[in-house]
This record gives structure tokens, sequence and C-alpha cells, in this order.
């Protein structure tokens, strides 16, 4: 084992040295036979620019030209007459009729007929369901009118008709049904419970 490296190092040394001949003897190749190693003065010698006949710049004329254009007509800062302004000759642009849109259906009003008599449509509830009071058999609606200066609440079980006109149908946690006295149970309305 300790034979083997001083062998391995002989073979290093006999490759790096082969490596140094061989790149020297490039190096000096170029360098002798092409006048350096990268050429370049060789390459440039053989580059000719040869002159042209052109006219002579006429740098006179073109000076006297920037002096006239240069040449203002007064004091920039001083006050003149406003230039008059161009007219505008582009037309105006016609507007776009907007399309006009169909007439909307007029709705054809209920027909309520009761034993051949034909009836208006009911009212409108006119009070708030503010909740119910009592047990579950037995529940009573809160109602609340209110007028310009006084707010009334009233109370009504199932059955109860009031104002001659509204009759409460039924009582739920959140709603009551309120039907029409002379009208069918198909015109009852439900009434959600008031948030305010």
């Amino acid at each position: 084992m300790a034979e083997a490296k001083p062998s391995n190092e002989r073979a290093r040394l006999v490759v790096l040295l082969t490596v140094l001949v061989i790149a020297s003897v490039v190096a000096a190749v170029r360098y002798f036979g092409g006048g350096g190693i990268s050429s370049t003065e060789a390459g440039l010698a053989g580059l000719e620019y040869p002159a042209r006949n052109l006219p002579p710049l006429e740098i006179a004329d073109s000076a006297q030209e920037y002096a006239a254009h240069a040449e203002s007509s007064g004091n920039p800062f001083a006050f003149r007459a406003p230039p008059t302004p161009t007219p505008n000759l582009t037309p105006q642009p016609t507007a776009i009729p907007r399309p006009t849109l169909p007439p909307r259906p007029t709705p054809t009003p209920r027909i309520i007929e009761v034993d051949g008599r034909r009836l208006p449509p009911p009212p409108p509830f006119n009070r708030e369901y503010i909740g119910y009071l009592g047990p579950q058999p037995q529940l009573v609606a809160a109602f609340r009118k209110s007028g310009q200066d006084v707010t009334d609440v009233e109370v009504a079980m199932v059955g109860d008709v009031i104002d001659d006109i509204y009759i409460v149908r039924a009582i739920r946690l959140e709603s009551v049904t309120i039907g029409y006295v002379g009208y069918p149970v198909s015109e009852d309305t439900s009434v959600p419970l008031s948030d305010k």
C-alpha cells in the first residue's frame, strides 16, 4: 500500500508536465508565427479605410438659418394680445336616440266572488303583531296600532273580530293569520312578528 502512493504521485506529475509542455508549445507557435497570442495586430493591419469624395459640410448656411429662427418678435414675459383661436371644424356628433321601452302591462284587478257577488280586495291589516301571551291552548295575541300621538295595544284570541273587519284565525310564535269578515279563507293573510 505504501508503494502505490509514490507511483500515483509520479503519474500525476507526468500528466501535469505533459499538459504544461503542450500549452507552452501552442503559445510559442501563436506568438512567433501570428504576431501575438490573440493575433489582433495582424488582423488590424489588413484593414484599410479608403477615403471617399464627400462634399464639405455646409456649416455656415445652417448657422444663419438657426440665427433667423432664434430671433423673437418680442419679450416672452411682456403682455401681448392673445393669439386668435383656431376654429374647430369637426362637426358635432349627433345624439343616438335612446330605445323606447314597451309599456308596462297594467295588472288586472283580482275578482273575488262570494255567493255570486263580486267583492273588492280586502283592506290591508293596519296593526303590528308584537307577541303573544298565555299558555299554549289559549294564546292571546298582542297588536299595536300606531296613531298620531297615541299608541294603543290590543289583545285578541283565536276567533275574535277586530274593528268588525279582521278575524284572528291562528296565533303562532312569529306570525298570526288574519282573515276578513265576509271573505273566503283563501283571502287570509299572514302578519309577521314586528321587530320594533
